[in-house]
């Protein structure tokens, strides 16, 4: 792919890290031609000693973005997790990627950012208008649907408790894995694709709260009982158990969004962008089952 220079924000995170593996390995990007960057350099020194070029990059410190992005040619720009913030920070990226010419900008956003009921999904919103708006001629927007690991990293109480609250009722999400988006992550920024795209990344399957809570009780040997509830019940329960005000309301607004079909669709897209099929939610249980049986005995 000739000499070009890649950068990855946030490249000490979950999927950052699995990006820059995939650049790495599946894509055969040398090192030299990667730059990674985070807000604690320090965090990346595993990537200096490979020969990546690690830059520090703080989204609140717009002077060190644009130090950070100069002489990068394709930039993935993946989203940060100060919710409330991000409108603001992520605009700072799109204008310091500007201003130093990046050719191909990616980012990852959310399913339906424009129309979800999610509270942060103005934040996305916000994100991708400020990168059709700026002068950057090539980019692709990256609607990433749920992960599957936020069963694990988020809702743990359910494989604990054996019982999942919802008030999606019927809505269908077709989820997918953090390694699967990450690859597509990569992917995009190597392929750099002309003009301006938006790909709905999904998984191939689209499941309701039930048909997800009958394969992880197949996988795992629970017996997890969805109750339905309402909006107005829900944020109650969740507020009864002492939760933070901002946590119930994206709960009960992430549920809004599945019974709305915000996240319901097929993997097209993704194989489109990737050549390949993501993997199923029936394969990811059995590949994380200990670790999802060990978090379910932690009860």
């Amino acid at each position: 792919m000739s000499d070009r220079k890649l950068l990855i924000t946030g490249a000490s995170g979950k999927l950052g890290k699995q990006v820059i593996e995939y650049l790495l390995n599946d894509f055969n990007i040398p090192a030299s031609q990667l730059i990674a960057t985070s807000r604690e350099v320090a965090s990346l020194a595993g990537l200096a000693e490979m020969g990546v070029d690690v830059r520090k990059a703080d989204f609140a410190d717009p002077a060190s973005l644009e130090a950070a992005f100069t002489g990068a040619d394709n930039m993935l720009l993946i989203s940060i997790d100060a919710i409330g913030q991000r409108s603001e920070l992520h605009r700072n990226a799109v204008v310091a990627a500007e201003r130093v010419g990046i050719k191909h900008l990616s980012y990852t956003s959310m399913p339906a950012a424009d129309t979800s009921p999610v509270v942060f999904a103005f934040e996305h919103e916000a994100t991708e208008k400020a990168i059709a708006d700026s002068q950057i001629s090539n980019w692709t927007i990256l609607r990433n649907n749920w992960y599957f690991e936020n069963l694990a990293e988020f809702f743990a109480s359910t494989l604990q408790t054996q019982a999942w609250l919802t008030a999606a009722k019927e809505g269908k999400s077709a989820q997918l894995s953090r390694l699967d988006l990450a690859y597509a992550a990569a992917a995009s920024v190597v392929k750099a694709l002309e003009g301006k795209q938006t790909f709905t990344l999904n998984g191939p399957e689209s499941l309701t709260t039930d048909e997800m809570a009958a394969k992880i009780n197949h996988a795992l040997g629970l017996d997890i009982q969805v109750i339905h509830q309402s909006d107005e019940e829900l944020e109650a329960q969740l507020a009864s158990f002492g939760l933070p005000e901002g946590i119930v309301a994206m709960v009960t607004t992430m549920d809004q969004h599945a019974r709305g079909a915000f996240s319901d669709g097929t993997s097209q897209e993704f194989e489109m962008l990737t050549g390949r099929q993501p993997q199923s939610f029936s394969h990811w249980l059995e590949a994380n089952r200990n670790m999802l049986s060990q978090i379910a005995k932690n009860a």
